[in-house]
């Protein structure tokens, strides 16, 4: 309740139609040391008015309705506060920023690893906030993600990624810097979701992911139509093996199609696409446990292209 009561004060204080994305909210860090970029949409010609550590832009809305603001190096600190068309935002740090993303051992929560309820009832750092984006496929690249920032407190860190709050802990202090953490990713995913559409083109040895994935999506129907009759028969054997007091049989998986996570570009488009504009120091990635079949189909492919 507080959290909804806290958006529609900052909603009700930015007049016009001035909105924000997702990361540029109450307990976001920005990154020291570079200029920082702080964007949204408004009213076409709408002026924008950004102040925060001693400095104060003024831009306006394109005819698009999007604008952006840029504030020069900043140096750590926080908690701060940022004023947008006289809208505060709080308790914004100043520090280092990094993205964690790709598959299951990125995505392997605190809570499953060795002595996670003493990592987890020790996880006290107010100047270290995380920002965990939501599952989500898109067939063009979106506007923004579906996630909050939140402060490291042993309410909201069990469900976030353990190599990625154990590397931001480290960082943390080691640099004795506020730290900001952003989770994007999805277990059992191939590299090529989290690839942008136009790097795949640029690449001939990639074209085969194009041309497998088209073929997919024509099979999808029929496919689609198997996986509802094996779907059927399944629950009758799982209602008939839980009234024998028996384990269910394996739950067929249903098949790859529009709106699947392997689609080609298409979580770089809802959950990497979103996040390029926000100024970050790096990124730690896990990949390649899917894509270990398609090695041999790659050489072959750069062979031929070359």
């Amino acid at each position: 309740m507080h959290r909804w009561l806290t958006i529609l004060t900052l909603a009700g204080a930015l007049q016009g139609a001035v909105k924000l994305p997702a990361l540029i909210s109450d307990h976001m860090v920005l990154q020291q040391g570079m200029p920082v970029r702080i964007w949204g949409t408004a009213d076409p010609s709408e002026s924008v008015r950004v102040e925060f550590q001693g400095q104060a832009v003024s831009t306006a809305a394109k005819p698009d309705g999007k604008w952006e603001a840029w504030l020069r190096p900043l140096s750590a600190a926080g908690p701060l506060e940022m004023s947008i068309n006289g809208a505060i935002i709080r308790d914004v740090l100043v520090g280092e920023v990094w993205v964690g993303s790709g598959q299951s051992n990125m995505e392997w929560v605190l809570q499953n690893t060795k002595d996670h309820d003493a990592e987890v009832a020790a996880a006290n750092y107010p100047l270290m906030h995380i920002f965990h984006v939501k599952k989500l496929v898109a067939d063009q690249p979106a506007a923004d993600v579906e996630a909050k920032w939140d402060v490291v407190a042993p309410a909201t860190i069990p469900r976030f990624s353990a190599v990625e709050y154990f590397f931001g802990r480290h960082l943390h202090q080691a640099l004795h810097v506020p730290m900001g953490l952003i989770e994007s990713d999805w277990g059992g995913t191939p590299a090529q979701s989290w690839t942008s559409k136009e790097a795949l083109d640029a690449d001939p040895s990639l074209k085969f992911i194009g041309e497998a994935w088209e073929k997919t999506l024509a099979g999808y129907p029929a496919a689609k139509q198997r996986y509802d009759q094996q779907f059927e028969q399944w629950n009758e054997a799982a209602a008939k093996a839980k009234a024998a007091n028996q384990p269910p049989p394996p739950r067929p998986g249903a098949p790859a199609g529009p709106g699947h996570p392997n689609t080609p570009a298409g979580l770089y488009n809802a959950m990497i696409a979103p996040l390029t504009p926000f100024a970050i120091r790096g990124v730690i990635w896990y990949q390649g446990e899917s894509n270990a079949s398609e090695r041999t189909r790659t050489s072959t492919a750069a062979c031929s292209a070359t």
